[in-house]
């Protein structure tokens, strides 16, 4: 066999390639690269692709140890994959065909060893480290030849842009390494202990810090291409001390740029931006699943979430927030109830409730539970087969149960009212009508309202109630004739008072009343029940005291003098005391002047 040692070989500089090796070879035996690989068996082409036999030539030839060759050759595993020293990575940020050296390197190695001193380190073409970590300079990046075989070859690559070369070492930028190419550099050369970030490829971890570090800094680019160039190295450096942390780190990162759109719902792509719409690009990539499930599981946990929908690849496992749009869908409630019922349900302040902009199942479960448990005026009225302005009564006279929820409107507690009706459905039922009246019937004869006498015979203090079997609710009880009653303390009213009120204030009747406001001695005045939301005829109040300055009325004075009114009556008539003229008729109201004697 041929000897194929060269007598003038060259010895590696740490990190070197194999095709900056054989370049090198070349220039020290003064040939081209291309013709001493055909003179001692190998084929430049291959050679700069790092074939594995083409590398086994090299070291027979250079006299290189074959393992430093195959661990800085740029071998490639893939469609644009390379292995890089202990890392792998992808074109995205390792270019196998360019030329980056540090000025300084070259010019010492070129003072040293001439012409053949030009190297190529393979960390030069991993494009996230900006720098010489040795010299701390910025690394200069040549113009590529007419062909990729001859940018490989670094010697003459060098030769033709020595005056570039030479400019640049004069005038070199300084550049610090951060802590993120020091990590990169340490993967690399395979001098860092093992983490989670580990299997990670060159790619994904510059794709992970970069985008991460960039939605810190607030950059509200879309795209890798969007970003700023001379931002990368913070950006990188941003994210980096994040993930390198660990995966709680990483969580309370997230939770911070969740918790960084105040006054604003939180939606997942929205905070987490460029980050988030990365790692959807990735998300089919196993080397990626351990960032991939920290995310998943803090969206999942943090994020309001609508049935089926998948996150990073994969569905929620179980949906933990929805949004209150999703909660109007389902419960078929207003997003303004469903806010109050959990501000009660859960105990939350106005502060706490008007903050709020999700919730979660559970908390809708509790919130819908509790509503089903309540009746409004309308449908408790149905039930109890009375009028709802009998149940604004009952609640006053708390025989039912009720709570508001912000506004005037009133709901019923459903269990009251199913307690009220078992206690109905509990009475004897009626054998005969004879000697009974309606509840109805006995209230107006009585001139006491329905709730009223339900709350006597809900006391003991109304004995002898029954119940007909064929009406349903409070209408179907009958009250035996000639029951004693108490008197119905009349509830302290505000504002404006209802037609009735007025005339018991007065002492006189509903139909008087009227006569007195439309001969325009009282005022009436509408005003829409919150309540029911219907519209009532009420009496001014200041219009009741106004009339009581100047007039008297029959009532009043037989209680003030305390004579039947009917006695007190005739009596005024015969002194020829005048009643008031009210257009369509004459009632018994008197001018307080006319009256002081009496």
């Amino acid at each position: 066999m041929l000897e194929r040692h060269l007598a003038l070989s060259v010895s590696p500089f740490d990190g070197e390639t194999p095709a900056s090796i054989a370049a090198r070879l070349a220039c020290r035996n003064e040939t081209p690269p291309r013709d001493l690989c055909s003179d001692m068996g190998l084929r430049w082409p291959y050679l700069c692709s790092g074939h594995p036999d083409q590398l086994s030539l090299l070291a027979e030839v250079s006299g290189v140890d074959l393992a430093y060759l195959h661990h800085w050759n740029p071998e490639q595993i893939g469609i644009g994959r390379y292995r890089i020293g202990q890392m792998r990575s992808t074109t995205g940020v390792f270019h196998r065909c360019l030329t980056r050296v540090c000025p300084l390197c070259l010019e010492e190695a070129l003072a040293q060893f001439g012409r053949s001193g030009a190297h190529q380190l393979l960390e030069w073409n991993v494009l996230c480290l900006k720098g010489c970590e040795r010299h701390e300079v910025a690394l200069l990046e040549l113009p590529r030849a007419a062909t990729s075989h001859e940018t490989y070859d670094v010697v003459t690559q060098l030769g033709r842009h020595q005056d570039v070369l030479r400019s640049a070492a004069d005038h070199a930028a300084p550049h610090f390494a951060t802590d993120f190419e020091t990590y990169v550099r340490g993967r690399i050369r395979g001098q860092v202990e093992a983490d989670w970030m580990s299997g990670l490829e060159l790619g994904q971890l510059h794709g992970a810090c970069l985008t991460l570090g960039a939605v810190l800094a607030g950059d509200p680019a879309d795209s890798l291409s969007k970003l700023a160039p001379e931002a990368e190295d913070d950006y990188c450096l941003e994210g980096f001390n994040v993930l390198s942390s660990g995966p709680i780190a990483l969580e309370n990162c997230l939770e911070a740029l969740r918790g960084r759109g105040v006054g604003r719902r939180s939606y997942l792509s929205s905070d987490l931006g460029l980050f988030y719409s990365w790692l959807q690009s990735v998300d089919d990539q196993p080397e990626m699943q351990d960032i991939l499930d920290c995310v998943h599981q803090f969206a999942t946990r943090s994020y309001t979430m609508t049935p089926g929908k998948t996150v990073l690849g994969k569905a929620a496992p179980e949906i933990q927030r929805i949004s209150f749009e999703t909660a109007r869908r389902q419960s078929g409630l207003g997003v303004a109830l469903i806010r109050r019922l959990i501000a009660h349900v859960d105990l939350l302040s106005e502060a706490e409730m008007v903050a709020l902009r999700e919730t979660t199942p559970a908390q809708l479960a509790r919130a819908v539970a509790f509503w089903r448990g309540l009746h409004n005026l309308t449908t408790t009225a149905q039930r109890l087969n009375i009028a709802p302005t009998q149940v604004t009564v009952m609640m006053d006279l708390g025989l039912i149960g009720h709570i508001k929820f912000g506004t005037a409107l009133r709901y019923a507690y459903a269990a009251d009212v199913d307690q009220l009706l078992s206690q109905v459905s509990e009475l004897p039922v009626l054998p005969h009508l004879q000697g009974f009246q309606s509840l109805h019937q006995f209230a107006r004869s009585q001139r006491i309202s329905v709730a009223h006498l339900v709350a006597q015979w809900r006391s003991g203090s109304l004995d002898g109630i029954a119940r007909a079997a064929d009406v349903a609710g409070l209408r179907g009880l009958y009250v035996p004739v000639g029951q004693q009653v108490q008197e119905a303390v009349p509830a302290c009213r505000e504002g404006n008072l209802p037609l009735l009120d007025a005339a018991k204030r007065l002492k006189i009747s509903a139909g008087s009343v009227r006569s007195l406001r439309n001969a325009g001695y009282l005022r009436g005045v509408t005003e829409r029940n919150p309540e029911t939301n219907h519209l009532h005829q009420l009496i001014s109040r200041t219009s009741i005291a106004a009339f009581e300055q100047t007039y008297l009325t029959l009532g009043q004075l037989a209680a003030d003098v305390k004579k039947a009114p009917i006695h007190l009556a005739r009596q005024l008539d015969r002194a020829g005391v005048p009643t008031l003229d009210c257009g369509g008729g004459r009632i018994r109201v008197y001018d307080r002047a006319l009256v002081g004697e009496f």
